[in-house]
């Protein structure tokens, strides 16, 4: 009989290392999927980045703040949002008045758009 439980208790540990084993693996898959996601949603900004340095005739450097995005819903799309901030300067540039920015930094707190120096921070909202 106590041989039978030695090896009951045997079984339960080896699972329970097995689960703890899982578990990192299944949040390092997560992470490498949202990475991946990240990559996409900035490559898909710096080709929105790119139809505004050619439409305005400027060099811009487009980022996005993801720290700030931490509170949007999950696959939300962010490129797009923060695309709403580019637009702004398009429309300046089709006006003819051309901001002078270097600089667009996208961030997700729904603050919109702002300008310091050659800096535009654009706070994209999920709505």
């Amino acid at each position: 009989m106590m041989h039978a439980k030695g090896i009951f208790q045997r079984r339960a540990l080896l699972a329970a290392a097995g689960l703890l084993c899982a578990a990192p693996t299944a949040v390092m898959a997560q992470s490498l999927r949202a990475m991946r996601a990240q990559e996409a949603q900035e490559e898909a900004l710096q080709r929105e980045a790119a139809f505004t340095e050619q439409l305005c005739g400027i060099s811009l450097q487009a980022s996005i703040n993801w720290r700030s995005f931490s509170d949007w819903p999950e696959g939300a799309n962010v490129a797009k949002a923060c695309d709403r901030g580019l637009s702004d300067i398009e429309t300046r540039c089709r006006k003819g008045a051309a901001p002078r920015v270097s600089r667009f930094v996208c961030t997700g707190d729904g603050s919109g758009a702002n300008y310091s120096g050659a800096t535009m921070t654009y706070g994209a909202s999920s709505r």
